[in-house]
């Protein structure tokens, strides 16, 4: 495979992609906070006595005229001046012929998983090799993987999620072309690592997504609540990195190019459990063609270790993604 060296250096306009994309997150949030206070604004007009208080009719008026600027305005950014001072991106077609495909396996006390994770993407054909990466695990999750099989078993020392992921990448790009990066848990389905493939021959990386229903099973985190919080912050994703199709912030079943992860291991420094969305947010900021697929998603074998079901846990890493979007 021949290295694209075309994203070494910052495109130029990246100030103003950078400000266009803020005024558009910013502008759209002002949007839905004053679309939430007019509705409720309303319903105490309607079924309240306090409509008859001139303070409520001023209030609604404010919420009513702010909704009307910030949502004009960011029609106006996105379909008038992000197509006048942003360049689009140019179709890309780059065959990934004979390249040598390394998965990288995320593991903590996986001992009952890991086993099978590992047999399921040798078996693949379009992998080459298969590197767990266990993060301080204190059952049988390292000798587990060595005896299905793994080309490598490394223990990541530093905890987290976040570390785990970015050593789990640092090893399996030893001699690779293409990076799979999963996690060993056996809720993602190695025989997708081919749609991955298929689509990265288009761009720099690939994202998995588990929020199409029919790829997902009946009983997984994705619930009634987790699923569509994860898209609708997805969505301010893509609105401050206009052109790129989102709906799902934390899937860590992914693939990228070797020269696209060596542009962007740099720049990745988060440890904790939204170290996701701050990877492809980092590659965003670099104008790196990312396409997001649906994943087949399977219910985990064992106990999760990350967010799961935990409505609390999930709430605490949604504010730290909103932190790293409203400061990208």
């Amino acid at each position: 495979m021949q290295t694209d060296t075309r994203h070494d250096q910052p495109p130029t306009g990246m100030l103003r992609y950078r400000w266009v994309g803020r005024a558009t997150l910013y502008c759209l949030t002002a949007t839905l906070i004053a679309s939430g206070v007019v509705v409720f604004l309303s319903l105490l007009w309607v079924f309240t006595r306090l409509g008859d208080h001139g303070w409520l009719t001023f209030l609604l008026k404010i919420s009513l005229a702010v909704w009307l600027v910030s949502g004009v305005v960011s029609l106006l950014i996105l379909f008038v001046l992000h197509r006048l001072l942003i360049p689009p991106k140019e179709f890309q077609y780059e065959p990934l012929g004979d390249a040598r495909v390394h998965v990288g396996l995320t593991a903590y006390n996986d001992e009952e998983c890991i086993g099978d994770a590992v047999r399921e993407f040798l078996a693949c054909p379009q992998v080459h090799r298969v590197v767990v990466v266990e993060n301080n695990s204190k059952d049988r999750t390292r000798a587990v993987a060595e005896e299905a099989g793994a080309h490598a078993v490394v223990t990541e020392t530093q905890p987290g999620y976040g570390s785990c992921c970015m050593r789990a990448m640092a090893e399996a790009a030893e001699g690779a072309d293409v990076i799979v990066l999963c996690e060993g848990d056996m809720t993602f389905l190695a025989n997708d690592v081919k749609k991955f493939l298929a689509y990265l021959e288009n761009c720099d990386m690939v994202l998995g997504t588990r929020a199409t229903q029919e790829l997902r099973a009946a009983k997984t985190q994705m619930d009634w609540l987790i699923n569509p919080g994860n898209q609708i912050v997805a969505k301010l994703v893509q609105a401050r990195f206009w052109g790129t199709r989102l709906t799902d912030m934390g899937c860590t079943y992914r693939v990228i190019r070797v020269e696209a992860y060596h542009r962007l291991k740099d720049r990745l420094t988060v440890k904790g459990n939204h170290f996701s969305p701050h990877m492809f947010i980092e590659a965003l900021k670099l104008r790196m063609r990312i396409i997001e697929i649906p994943v087949v998603f399977r219910k985990r074998q064992g106990l999760s270790k990350g967010v799961g079901s935990n409505k609390i846990k999930a709430a605490k890493v949604a504010v730290s993604m909103l932190k790293l979007i409203y400061g990208a």
